[in-house]
């Protein structure tokens, strides 16, 4: 069993050996992906550990310190496609909070880049969070829309009875 170092810098595992062969065949991890034996405290890239050397054509000069490979892929069973909701964070910001509509904007926009950058889990994590920030734009523009009415039909009401 080994546990691997994602594109976002999250742990990911434990997985089978089989697992990663499957992963590196699909190329969401590759000769530089860093990665940890079961009952060992180092983690090192694949090419260094004999079970997965020769699945590697010719390994790539070593990444820079601190440097990962990134899971360009999703995990298997998960769409391949993640909603930006840049269209709904530009609506709520233009109709119902213009604060909080423009944090679901620049979240949204971040979507497709990390997408690209082949960080599929800050695309999914941008994506969650451009979803929330459009909700709440869009509840706060409801309560304060309610309470405007609210108070032109209190003041319409009082000159009434004047």
């Amino acid at each position: 069993m080994y546990k691997i170092i994602g594109a976002n810098q999250a742990e990911y595992g434990p997985v089978s050996g089989e697992q990663l062969r499957q992963w590196i065949a699909e190329g969401r991890a590759d000769a530089n992906t860093r990665a940890q034996a079961e009952g060992t405290t180092e983690w090192k890239p694949l090419r260094e550990f004999p079970e997965f050397a020769g699945l590697f054509a010719a390994a790539p000069p070593p990444m820079a310190p601190g440097r990962i490979a990134p899971m360009s892929a999703p995990p298997s069973g998960v769409p391949a496609t993640v909603p930006n909701y840049l269209v709904q964070a530009i609506l709520c910001t233009l109709c119902c909070c213009l604060p909080f509509g423009i944090v679901a904007i620049v979240y949204a926009a971040q979507v497709n880049g990390k997408l690209q950058a082949g960080d599929y889990a800050g695309a999914v994590e941008a994506s969650r969070k451009a979803k929330m920030w459009c909700w709440i734009a869009f509840g706060v523009g409801l309560v304060t829309g309610v309470i405007g009415v609210i108070i032109q039909l209190a003041v319409g009401l009082s000159g009434m009875h004047q």
